[in-house]
């Protein structure tokens, strides 16, 4: 396949012209690059065009200098050299000179991709660029790779320029899945990006003023949704103080978000929405500080409305229940106090009580009563105790009281018994 495009032909010239041949241009019908004129006039009239001595040729010395990593590939697929570059990435490469450039892929798919790319390269005679897996040092890297047709006299070759997008690939996939993350998040995300870097320690009031300037980049759906939009590419290039609340109290609160050089920093906001009905936030700041200087920042917007709701609620309860409680409380300390009363007094009936029968006590120790009706005899006045036996009446008082008896002689019974001695004795005057 031929192409219209003009390349450099390299023309072998004397030492002494006054133009190297290298930047000299002539119109080409073709993509490859011509190194004949490159290649010592021995080798290329020899016909023997051992090419394995490239390193040698001011060609192969041009391919080692250059820091790009470089393998010149022949157009039976297997490798004819390797530079410095790409040797560093894993010097064993030497060994792989005369291998099958696939050889240098990870997997079969990518052996494949390359095989074919490498084909059509050297059918078309034109470039390519491709990215694929290699497997260097024991490591997979993801890398670019870029072919150019290369002609020396009738032979075809290609040259690959390997680009390593290992660390650039990760960044991506790291990106991407923070985008995934971010995206399910339920909490509007949101990335201001400043005019300019800013050194941290810069005064806080031209910290401010960029900070209010500062423009978002990129974000979530959930904030794009807080501020009335479906997706956040709708907000990009509003300022800081157009999405977020800046003046006033606010403004302390940046000012000292910036004295402390950036630290992550919450606060909460409330905003009439368009039922009339407040709405509560949270606002979060995350300074993105890179070698010393402030770059941007990210914001987190939450809505705790109904968190807010929630903690009225139960604090309306909780003052309600606490009420309720003094209320009870102060029933029971006046219940308790009646109570209390009481018992001191039932105490002190309680101990008049026991006094009394203490006395009773003491009484009935000393004196011992008769009560009910007494069966008497009406002439020798014995007395018919519980058992039926009649007993006298001195036998029974003293079984049944404290009294005892002594014996003695009434002066009518004196008298009538003994009436001589009962008037030498006396007894008519003791009458």
């Amino acid at each position: 396949m031929q192409s219209d495009t003009q390349v450099i032909a390299y023309e072998q010239k004397s030492v002494h012209g006054s133009e190297p041949a290298l930047l000299q241009r002539s119109e080409l019908t073709t993509l490859s690059i011509d190194i004949d004129s490159l290649l010592p006039r021995e080798l290329t009239d020899s016909g023997s065009h051992d090419l394995r001595w490239i390193r040698n040729i001011s060609f192969g010395k041009l391919l080692e200098s250059i820091p790009i990593p470089t393998i010149l590939v022949d157009a039976s697929h297997n490798i004819l050299f390797f530079n410095k570059a790409l040797l560093k990435m894993e010097d064993e490469l030497r060994q792989k000179i005369g291998s099958p450039f696939s050889s240098l892929f990870a997997g079969p798919t990518d052996k494949a991709e390359a095989l074919a790319a490498l084909g059509k390269v050297l059918h078309e005679r034109g470039t390519l660029v491709f990215e694929c897996s290699l497997s260097l040092n024991g490591k997979t890297l993801w890398c670019r790779i870029h072919l150019r047709s290369v002609r020396f006299k009738t032979e075809r070759m290609v040259l690959a320029l390997v680009e390593d997008l290992t660390a650039e690939k990760k960044q991506l996939i790291i990106n991407e899945k923070y985008q995934q993350l971010v995206q399910v998040f339920p909490i509007g995300i949101a990335e201001f990006a400043l005019g300019r870097p800013i050194p941290v320690k810069t005064p806080a009031q031209e910290v401010l003023t960029s900070m209010a300037d500062a423009k978002l980049v990129g974000g979530n759906r959930e904030f794009a949704k807080i501020h009335g939009h479906r997706a956040i590419d709708r907000l990009k290039g509003y300022r800081l103080n157009e999405l977020l609340p800046f003046g006033g109290n606010f403004e302390k609160l940046y000012r000292l978000w910036a004295i402390n050089r950036f630290p992550i920093r919450s606060f909460e906001i409330k905003e009439p929405s368009s039922s009339g009905k407040r709405r509560y936030f949270e606002i979060t700041l995350v300074g993105n500080v890179k070698n010393g200087y402030l770059v941007g920042l990210w914001t987190m917007r939450q809505d705790i409305t109904q968190r807010k709701e929630v903690e009225a609620a139960l604090r309306a309860a909780r003052d309600k229940l606490e009420e309720r409680v003094r209320t009870r409380t102060d029933a029971l300390m006046k219940a308790n106090e009646r109570l209390k009363l009481e018992i001191d007094e039932r105490k002190k009936t309680e101990q008049k009580l026991e006094e009394l029968v203490n006395e009773l006590q003491d009484a009935l120790k000393k004196v011992k009563t008769l009560s009910g009706l007494l069966p008497i005899c009406a002439s020798c006045k014995k007395i018919r105790d519980d058992r039926g036996y009649w007993t006298q009446v001195e036998v029974y008082v003293r079984d049944h009281t404290e009294a005892d008896f002594t014996h003695s002689i009434c002066p009518d019974c004196a008298k009538r018994l003994y009436p001589d001695l009962y008037s030498a004795a006396g007894y008519e005057a003791d009458r």
